[in-house]
């Protein structure tokens, strides 16, 4: 009887158990969900109504040195479509009709991209201006998402394009000063933090800011809107006057390193920059800033380095003559005058205004290899100027020391052949020839902005006293003798200011030798003679006008530092005249 009443107990106290151990299963379960681990799904549900972005700072403006506009950057939206937030066709079809007909993205193309596209969101439009974009806000448009972005415009069009650079579509610089300054002008970003609903839209006005972006510095340059477009005006010109395949124009102020104008050709053009992009190498050419990434033989423009080592060195005086047979034996090689020509008995200034060959290597002989070279070295040739644009070149001369070195490098040197250099190279060096003998550093940014308006200067840099003021100050009155004298009447001396220079003509070298029919020409001069304003460059790539540097190149010099300084108000010395040719 005993067992029988014994299973009925088993029966009820059994379940018991079993729901008892749930009971407290379940309990530490809600325990470890609504406790242990409350903050971990807590999180986790935030972050499933939650979206982020980056929000991009603004980029700061890049500003001439008068404070003009260059480049600067404007509020825009990136446009997408969540392709979820549609649950009819007829909807789908309205958005895209609304859309198309507010950004002026072609419908096709909408369609095109959403139906080549496996994201949720599909990006429709880059940079769409910002009253546009506040359009579609106000449209209320199911699916549309628009996260805010900046654009980079330039006011000025295309002026100093080969300076500026240009960025890409994250607004990080990919040339020119946008590159090389990019840490400076893009600033932090900050991170946008928004609410979402269930489609994932952005809930209207539920997103919050994060984090704060900084903005950028504003850079101000050393170039000069005027000068500048006086200088891509001339180079166009003159290019075009002249049959070449392209060329360079720098101005500069020799004391400071002031770069106030820097044109090329060929150059970027903002107009066509996507195109461009997309072409071929070769095309790509015109994205590199020639004046510092490319190198040429400089030709008789070196005649002025020449002269102002050995006048410095002591071993020759602006006075000092000799007697140019119009050939010169160096280790079994015969050096002949540019023109062939034998001009007799000369002095130091002679061989600067006739341009004579034999005069340089009797200059550099005088000198001797070692010294010469040193000088070459300490002139800034075959390592970087320092300039503040990227992609510079180092330019290259043969030493002793170097495989092939012949006697006859460094003869070739004194004038111009046998060493590469870039035309920022060539204003570097120029320029302590002239300003007292100081090496600067060639710059384009002055100085920066800061967020809060606080304005930054940037010294000039000295890197080093290279000849005496007593060696510049012959060198630049040998230099207004060559501009002074003009027989040819090809018009190199300005009309209003007295200046001086030298000129340069130089074979390009094909498959080791020189042809007669490729050639570079250019034409360094300044102004005025006393207390330089400005030294410039005019470089012209294959003339096929196949003209000397004196021909092509110094009118073009000449006219433009006649109005070039009128701008500057700087005084005329001498009365106006018609222009020669």
């Amino acid at each position: 009887m005993s067992i029988q009443k014994a299973r009925p107990t088993r029966r009820v106290w059994l379940p018991a158990v079993f729901l008892g151990l749930f009971g407290a299963l379940l309990a530490a379960r809600l325990v470890q969900l609504q406790v242990l681990e409350h903050d971990a799904y807590a999180a986790q549900a935030r972050s499933e109504l939650l979206g982020s972005s980056t929000v991009y700072a603004r980029r700061g403006a890049i500003l001439d040195r008068n404070g003009g506009v260059l480049a600067v950057s404007v509020d825009t939206w990136d446009v997408y479509l969540n392709t979820r937030a549609w649950r009819q066709p007829a909807d789908r079809a309205r958005v895209i009709e609304k859309v198309a007909a507010i950004t002026r993205v072609p419908r096709a193309s909408i369609e095109s991209r959403l139906a080549s596209s496996e994201a949720v969101e599909v990006r429709i439009a880059i940079d769409l201006e910002y009253e546009l974009g506040l359009q579609l806000i106000d449209a209320g448009l199911p699916g549309v998402v628009l996260l805010p972005n900046t654009a980079r415009i330039h006011p000025e069009g295309d002026l100093a394009a080969a300076v500026l650079g240009f960025t890409g579509l994250d607004n990080t610089g990919l040339a020119g000063i946008e590159a090389y300054y990019n840490d400076i002008l893009q600033g932090r970003p900050g991170r946008a933090v928004y609410e979402r609903d269930t489609l994932g839209d952005p809930i209207p006005y539920g997103q919050y800011i994060a984090t704060e972006p900084v903005p950028g510095d504003d850079l101000i340059l050393t170039i000069d809107r005027y000068l500048q477009r006086l200088a891509e005006e001339t180079l166009a010109a003159a290019v075009k006057e002249n049959r070449a395949s392209g060329g360079t124009i720098i101005v500069m102020d020799p004391y400071t390193g002031d770069i106030y104008a820097l044109a090329t050709l060929p150059s970027v053009r903002y107009s066509t920059l996507e195109a461009d992009l997309e072409a071929s190498t070769e095309e790509k050419s015109a994205f590199k800033n020639i004046a510092v990434t490319d190198t040429y033989e400089p030709g008789s423009v070196m005649k002025v380095v020449t002269a102002a080592a050995a006048i410095d060195a002591g071993v020759v005086t602006p006075e000092t003559t000799y007697v140019d047979n119009g050939v010169v034996d160096v280790e079994g090689v015969r050096l002949k005058n540019w023109d062939d020509g034998v001009y007799g008995t000369q002095t130091m200034t002679g061989v600067l205004q006739h341009s004579i060959n034999s005069g340089a290597v009797f200059m550099q002989q005088k000198l001797g290899t070692r010294l010469f070279q040193s000088y070459l070295e300490s002139f800034g040739f075959g390592k970087p100027t320092g300039i503040d644009l990227p992609g510079e070149a180092s330019g290259f001369f043969r030493r002793p020391e170097d495989p092939g070195y012949s006697p006859v490098d460094v003869a070739t040197q004194s004038f111009g052949q046998s060493i590469s250099v870039t035309p920022v190279q060539v204003m570097q060096a120029v320029a302590a020839c002239i300003n007292g003998g100081n090496l600067v550093t060639p710059r384009v940014v002055k100085g920066r902005i800061l967020p809060d308006g606080t304005r930054i200067d940037l010294q000039p840099t000295v890197v080093r006293r290279v000849i005496s003021p007593a060696a510049s100050d012959a060198v630049r009155q040998m230099m207004g003798e060559v501009v002074a004298q003009d027989p040819d009447g090809w018009g190199r001396n300005p009309a209003r200011y007295s200046a001086g220079g030298k000129s340069g003509t130089a074979n390009i070298p094909v498959w080791g030798t020189y042809t007669d029919d490729q050639q570079i020409v250019s034409f360094i001069g300044f102004a005025p003679l006393e207390q330089p304003r400005l030294l410039v460059l005019v470089r012209l790539d294959q003339n096929r006008n196949l003209l000397t540097g004196t021909q092509a190149a110094g009118p073009i010099f000449a006219r433009y530092v006649d109005e070039a300084l009128r701008y500057l108000g700087v005084p005329p010395e001498k009365g106006a005249r018609s222009p020669q040719r």
